[in-house]
Order: C-alpha cells, then sequence, then structure tokens
C-alpha cells in the first residue's frame, strides 16, 4: 500500500480503482511553515463535551484542493475546520472535542502530522522527520498522544507508530515482523486494531495483474488486536478480500467494521461487521444489496469504502455513489462524486446525509462519539 509520490498534485488520470491505490502518498507541494511549537494542553479551557457524534470527512474537489469538514447528522449541522490544502487529507477529532489532527505534507518534505486547537483556532506540527506520517488517530481523550501509520527507508514496509504530542518523539510498531505491513487501523481506548498482509504476497499479485492485464487477485488479510503500547499482539481472524481499505471500532469495542473489495465470495465493495468476542463476520451492506433494492438512492458504495458505526449501532455511516452519477475530472483523477450516507442496519433504509459544496471525494471518514 502506498508505493505512489504524488508531487505538484500532478497525477496520472485513472479510473476509480487505480485512484485508490494513489490515495496516501509519502511528498507534497504546498510552501513549508516554519511551526512546530506544541500547545500546551489545559484540559479547563477544552471544548465542552457533549453526547453528539461528530462525523470527520476528509474531502477532495473537483479544482484538486482538500478540506477536512466536521458534520454533526443529528442536528445536520456542518463545519469546515481545514480548506485548501493541496494534498490528499486524513483526518479525526478528539475525544474531549478540542483537537484536530490531521496529516498534510508541506514543500518538498513529506507527510507529517498536524494538530489544530480549536480553542485558539491555532495549527501546531506535531512530527518533524524523514518517516511519512499517515492516517492520524487520537490515542487518548485528551489528544496528548497520536498514532500514525509510516513508511519509509527504515521500515520499507507500512507500521503503526506512537507519537507523543508534547515531547515529539515516537515509537514503532511490530519492527520484528519485516513482511507483515499494516493496511489500516483504528484505535478505542484500551487497543487498537489493525489489517495486516503479507508485503511480498501484496507485492507479487499486483505485478501478476499488471503483466497480464487482468484484474487483482484476492489475498489473504489478517486482522491482530494489541494493547496501546504495541505489546501482546494478537491474531483475531483472516479474511479473503482483493482490498479491505477501511476499519473502525464501534463505539463500545467489540466489534469493528470493514469495508472492502471482493471479500470472501462477494462481488464488489462491501460494508461488514466483525465480532472482537465470537469472531463472526457480518454482511451489512454490499453492492448487490443496493443494486437489487427498490429505488436506491446511490448506484454503489464505490472506492474507498469508508464506513463507521452510529453510537447507538443502529446505523451504519459510508460513503457512496449517488445514482446517475458520471465522471468528473478531479485535478487530472477520473472518479465519480462521493456522497456520506446513513443506512438503518434494522429497517434496511439509506438516507442521504451529506453531500460537499463542489464536486468530491472522500479520502478519510472517523467519528467521534
Amino acid at each position: 500500500m502506498y508505493r505512489f509520490i504524488f508531487k505538484c498534485k500532478k497525477m496520472i488520470g485513472a479510473n476509480g480503482i487505480i485512484f485508490l491505490s494513489l490515495l496516501l502518498v509519502l511528498f507534497g507541494c504546498q510552501k513549508k511553515e516554519d511551526d512546530s511549537t506544541l500547545v500546551n494542553k489545559n484540559e479547563e479551557n477544552s471544548t465542552t463535551i457533549d453526547d453528539n457524534e461528530e462525523l470527520i470527512v476528509s474531502v477532495f474537489d473537483k479544482e484538486g484542493k482538500s478540506s477536512v469538514v466536521e458534520i454533526n447528522a443529528e442536528k445536520n449541522v456542518e463545519n469546515e475546520l481545514i480548506n485548501n490544502e493541496e494534498v490528499w487529507l486524513h483526518a479525526t477529532l478528539s475525544g474531549n472535542k478540542q483537537y484536530l489532527a490531521y496529516t498534510s505534507a508541506k514543500g518538498e518534505g513529506p507527510w507529517e502530522i498536524y494538530l489544530l486547537d480549536r480553542n485558539n483556532k491555532k495549527t501546531y506540527q506535531v512530527t518533524n522527520d524523514t518517516l511519512g506520517q499517515l492516517i492520524p488517530r487520537f490515542g487518548d481523550k485528551e489528544g496528548n498522544t497520536i498514532y500514525s501509520e509510516i513508511i519509509g527507508a527504515t521500515f520499507p514496509v507500512s507500521k503503526i507508530a506512537k507519537v507523543d504530542v508534547q515531547k515529539k518523539n515516537s515509537i514503532v510498531f511490530d519492527t520484528e515482523q519485516p513482511d507483515r505491513s499494516v493496511e489500516m487501523y483504528d484505535i478505542s481506548k484500551d487497543k487498537i486494531i489493525g489489517v495486516f498482509v503479507s508485503d511480498k504476497e501484496n507485492t507479487a499479485r499486483r505485478q501478476a495483474a499488471n503483466e497480464d492485464g487482468g484484474p487483482i487477485g484476492q489475498i489473504i488479510y489478517s486482522i491482530y488486536e494489541m494493547n496501546l503500547d504495541g505489546s501482546d499482539m494478537n491474531f483475531v481472524k483472516n479474511i479473503k478480500a482483493v482490498d479491505i481499505d477501511s476499519i473502525a471500532l464501534g463505539p463500545n469495542g467489540s466489534s469493528i467494521i470493514l469495508g472492502g473489495k471482493s471479500i470472501n465470495k462477494d462481488e464488489g465493495s462491501g460494508i461488514y461487521q466483525l465480532s472482537l468476542t465470537d469472531k463472526t463476520l457480518t454482511t451489512i451492506l454490499t453492492d448487490q444489496m443496493i443494486k437489487n433494492s427498490k429505488n436506491p438512492i446511490l448506484s454503489e458504495i464505490g472506492h474507498r469504502r469508508l464506513a463507521v458505526l452510529s453510537k447507538n449501532e443502529r446505523f451504519i455511516y459510508f460513503s457512496g455513489i449517488p445514482k446517475n452519477a458520471e465522471d468528473v475530472n478531479f485535478d487530472g483523477i477520473i472518479s465519480k462524486i462521493q456522497c456520506i450516507y446513513k443506512y438503518d442496519i434494522e429497517n434496511k433504509e439509506i438516507t442521504k446525509v451529506y453531500e460537499y459544496k463542489k464536486p468530491a471525494f472522500f479520502t478519510d471518514l472517523t467519528v467521534t462519539y
């Protein structure tokens, strides 16, 4: 995963499948900001905690600009937190809802982690090293710890790192396994859950597809969970799929939501729930189910398969392609627009929750309860 360079916003035009492979890359072109000072957190000044769930959507629009939008689906309120970035973003909101962590690349350097303090409206650079920092996730409610996915010369495959915001140092996990690459991961209050593959097998199947011009075949994706310090890494389940590119822990930490392509014997994209207690994988929604429904409001789940579970565990929020959507040129990337939808697990109903103000697709979706 993440084997491509994205410089000066220029990419080779591709269809929806190909642009997913280019989703996260390790260099950018924005002007480098010389600001590495970190905020000294004071819980007395933190944002008031409420019971609402906040969706954080990372957006890439038709003009080649990226934004991060906070959505309160219950109150139908949106708030644009970051805008006009020139590289693809990933972002998440802290448990106390004061801090936004996101990854961006400026100048000729790699992706780094940035922290937006919503109280003083200031942004601070957290990391400053040679390893690309991707997919930030908070490790605690107050925002003192941020996890990330890294890849670089020291670790040629993707690994999970733990970053201390104040000390600005990091610890990389699972370094004794040079072939085990993390594809996606998520954090709860007491555990890390990740999807891993063999880098050699993953590279071989993609090379085979390139050589014979055929589709990419399935591979074994292994789910592991571990402690927040990277210890006690335990196997959960193997899943055969073409892609698993979204994973999100539920509110109580007992299950995860997965988004992927051709999982087991299913065709196309799908969203699934995996119980961490009995290891049962339950199908929630697939492209085929959408196709067979009466008067669907979307054509397919599409790429990338982003999905999270609501606080009451009744709804799945996910990215999807609207019905009859046409191809759009996103600054050299040919794809269809995406919207955020809500799927009622009990009533099997889908409603549209959010559409960006410009034609856009989404690069990340997280939820803070």
